[in-house]
């Protein structure tokens, strides 16, 4: 006897109009719901962001108005900035170490800025200047290098440069250079 296999293929979709989604027929654009952990009900079981991605979630369909936790909220958080490559380079100093230049990267380098201010009584942090990119990290990693060459000494992030400097060297990377 032959045995007939009459499960459906994946995205088939019912004269109801439910898709079946791999595991079950579901309305076509259902959202999913991150819990008050920061987990997304996928597919029959909590997943991670990273989880519901790789099974084929879409950022789009997630509902985040159930997370709750400061733990949760910073992993989430954390989770989606990483995965945002556009962004600012930016360059930012502090008159308590003249001559030293940051350069560093963020989605948004006013709101950067801010955040520094935060660690000084004086709020004495100034953003000089910014350049958008499409991929941050892969500019700001070329701006390192580049300004490694020209500086006179250099610790992590900070430079021993010339404000001017260290604006030709941002302003001299372009996308085709990223």
């Amino acid at each position: 006897m032959k045995h007939i296999n009459n499960k459906p293929k994946n995205k088939e979709m019912r004269a109801d109009g439910k898709v079946f989604d791999g595991t079950t027929w579901r309305k076509s654009g259902i959202n999913h719901h991150c819990n008050e952990d920061g987990l997304v009900f996928y597919k029959r079981k909590f997943r991670t962001l990273q989880g519901y991605l790789q099974q084929g979630g879409k950022l789009s369909k997630i509902i985040f108005g159930n997370i709750k936790t400061p733990q949760a909220i910073t992993t989430v958080t954390k989770f989606l900035y990483d995965k945002e490559e556009s962004g600012d380079v930016y360059i930012i100093t502090n008159k308590a170490w003249k001559g030293w230049v940051k350069i560093g990267m963020a989605i948004d380098a006013e709101d950067r800025c801010n955040q520094y201010q935060t660690s000084s009584p004086h709020r004495d942090y100034e953003l000089k200047y910014c350049k958008s990119f499409l991929n941050r990290k892969t500019a700001e990693y070329k701006a390192h290098e580049l300004c490694k060459t020209e500086s006179k000494d250099n610790k992590g992030e900070w430079f021993k440069l010339k404000i001017s400097s260290a604006i030709k060297i941002i302003n001299n990377i372009t996308e085709e250079t990223v």
